[in-house]
């Protein structure tokens, strides 16, 4: 009510200087207004009235909201003196309960006594058990052993019965799948044909190898990032001979003795064995040097196969012809008894000149080609040293640029080192042995010819000395 009067006396006092500024600024306009002094005092009576009513109205509603908060906060109190109540009975009961717990637990303790030690030995054996399980190719086909040995191990509850014998049904079941060969279909990663996941048909084999039976492929137990295990296609498969063996076991009869191979370590030896490169990989290893020393090979052998076969036909026309002596043209001895029916006639002297022409013009025929394949011999392994040097300079360039600590970088170069040198000595070896067979045949044949040039000179001395 102060604010209010203070509030009136302003406007009382506002309206008088107005009041006096229109009086002296405007007489004219305040002597034609109708509003008087009386009428604006009206007004402003009324207007402090309806204010007044309007002040009481807001107060009274302001009293009952606060009567309203007191009861609600009061409510409020009342709730939360009930909830602490009822908290603090619980907490009582937990307490209560813990004591009980604690007692019931030291009871269990000493009336179990030694069965207390056997069941720990028991769940840790368990749960040694259960990640062998897990990760067997058995578990894939009798499922459900890993599960109930993870539960059985970490539960804090006595076990029952049944879990008792989970794990000697486990383990028995473990060793009965070892002596078992079986098909069994299941999900396998890679088995399709777009190498994704599939259900395909396995042969396994005891615990330890596993194929699919339509396309004879090994698989792999995969734990390495994984929640749970799974079976994978390898990525590589091993050489022929390992899936040959497996392809003979799938198709054979029952009671039928297979050998087929065996992987003790569930697919990572037949990993390591599909990795290893074939023998088509391994020559490409050498490179450029090495497609040089087999085709140098390749030239050797036909030369030195060529030779040795015309020197075998050869060889046996002349012991023929020696059985014979018949003159003639078809093989170098004919062509030497052809001489010395041409020169026989002459004087001795004459005539062992003309066979020893004849001979010195068909030895270069015998021993034709023969150098050639004792060259490529040589020149092999020489090209060879040459792959392994460069095959070195390769190495320690990736030495230089890349350091030692991945030995990856070096096996491109370390290859082309050792395979030019295999190569160099599997070409050099072959073309020596046959340029030696070459070679004593070609000296056989050359024998051949010597010997029977000797006889008719021979004769033909033998003859004068009867005739003289």
């Amino acid at each position: 009510m102060k604010n209010f009067k203070k509030s009136l006396q302003t406007l009382g006092a506002a309206a008088l200087v107005a009041g006096s500024a229109f009086a002296i600024t405007a007489p004219a306009v305040a002597q034609n207004s109708n509003v008087s002094l009386s009428d604006i005092l009206r007004r402003v009576q009324q207007d402090s009235q309806q204010m007044s009513a309007e002040d009481q109205r807001r107060l009274q509603e302001f009293r009952q909201e606060t009567a309203e908060q007191q009861s609600r906060m009061s409510e409020a109190r009342s709730q939360l003196q009930a909830a602490e109540a009822r908290g603090q009975a619980f907490s009582a009961e937990f307490d209560e309960n813990e004591r009980q717990l604690s007692e019931l637990s030291a009871e269990l303790e000493t009336q179990a006594g030694d069965f207390g030690e056997l069941l720990g030995q028991f769940r840790t054996a368990a749960g040694e058990t259960m990640p062998i399980i897990r990760e067997s190719l058995s578990n894939y086909e009798y499922g459900g052993r890993a599960e109930k040995l993870a539960e059985v191990s970490e539960a804090r509850s006595l076990p029952t019965r049944e879990d008792l014998d989970a794990l000697p049904k486990a383990m028995l079941q473990e060793m009965i799948a070892q002596s078992e060969v079986k098909t069994f279909t299941t999900s396998v990663a890679g088995a399709g044909p777009e190498g994704e996941v599939a259900d395909v048909e396995l042969m396994r084999v005891g615990i330890f190898t596993a194929a699919t039976t339509d396309d004879v492929r090994f698989v792999e137990v995969i734990t390495d990032g994984t929640d749970e295990p799974y079976l994978r296609v390898l990525k590589a498969q091993p050489s022929g001979s390992f899936a040959s063996a497996m392809r003979s076991l799938i198709n054979s009869e029952p009671g039928e003795t297979v050998i087929t191979p065996i992987d003790p370590s569930k697919g990572d030896l037949f990993a390591v064995a599909g990795e290893m490169p074939t023998l088509e990989q391994r020559i490409q290893q050498g490179g450029p040097v090495g497609a040089v020393i087999l085709f140098l090979l390749a030239v050797g052998a036909v030369f030195a196969l060529f030779k040795i076969v015309t020197l075998f036909l050869m060889g046996s026309a002349m012991r023929r012809t020696a059985k014979t002596r018949k003159a003639g043209t078809g093989n170098p001895l004919a062509r030497v008894f052809e001489a010395y029916e041409k020169n026989k006639h002459q004087d001795l002297e004459s005539l062992e000149l003309k066979l020893d022409e004849q001979i010195l013009r068909e030895s270069p025929k015998i021993e034709r080609f023969n150098d050639v394949v004792k060259v490529l011999a040589a020149v092999a392994p020489l090209l060879g040293l040459l792959g392994t040097v460069i095959g070195m300079i390769i190495t320690f360039t990736a030495i230089t640029n890349f350091g030692a600590g991945d030995p990856k970088l070096m096996a491109g170069g370390i290859s082309v080192a050792l395979m030019t040198t295999v190569l160099g000595l599997v070409a050099a070896i072959p073309l020596l042995l046959l340029h030696a067979i070459a070679s004593s045949m070609a000296r056989g044949n050359q024998q051949i010819l010597d010997e029977q040039a000797a006889g008719l000179v021979a004769e033909r001395a033998e003859s004068n000395t009867v005739t003289a």
